[in-house]
């Protein structure tokens, strides 16, 4: 099962940089930009993130606890501090989805995108909202992931590694267990 990393039409514009490896929000790159479209595809793995609460000296402290990861690991590896976490799962548990194998496309793929050898993807007229199943040829699924450009960005050089999410697929769970 793979991960197909959707680039959302959310601003900024991301767009290629010369060299193919890296992606910039800068427009001096050309006028091929990367919203709206599948950038790449990875293997993945998926942890539950445990919110906890305790008290201590009569004050409330809220934490976020991965399962697997080291949590001083976890937020490093997600680009995201304690309070921005807290902030997006509000106080719920949520999900780590860790990419692994990174493939970055040549040829970024429109949503409708065919040839003989790869995607179609048959009624996917739109891109999820979160994420959705979808198949290759009705043969192989896969899970196509909207992502907003600023985080697309720092997965595609690297500096990410876990997307957090309130909500996964629950295949996804499945897949990796």
């Amino acid at each position: 099962m793979k991960l197909l990393l959707y680039c959302s039409k959310a601003k900024p514009y991301l767009y290629p940089h010369f060299n193919n490896l890296y992606f910039t929000k800068n427009k001096d790159f050309g006028n091929v930009k990367l919203n709206g479209k599948i950038v790449a595809e990875c293997d993945f793995e998926v942890e539950e993130i445990e919110y906890s609460l305790i008290v201590a000296d009569n004050k409330p402290y809220h934490y976020y606890e991965p399962q697997n990861t080291f949590v001083d690991k976890f937020y490093e590896k997600s680009c995201l501090n304690h309070q921005q976490v807290e902030e997006y799962l509000g106080y719920k548990n949520g999900y780590a989805i860790h990419i692994k194998n990174l493939h970055i496309f040549d040829k970024p793929r429109d949503l409708d995108f065919y040839s003989s050898n790869y995607f179609y993807f048959k009624g996917v007229e739109k891109a999820p909202q979160n994420m959705m199943k979808v198949w290759e040829d009705r043969e192989n699924p896969f899970v196509l992931i909207s992502i907003k450009p600023e985080w697309l960005c720092k997965i595609l050089n690297g500096e990410k590694t876990i997307e957090v999410r309130k909500k996964v697929l629950k295949e996804m769970i499945k897949w990796n267990h």
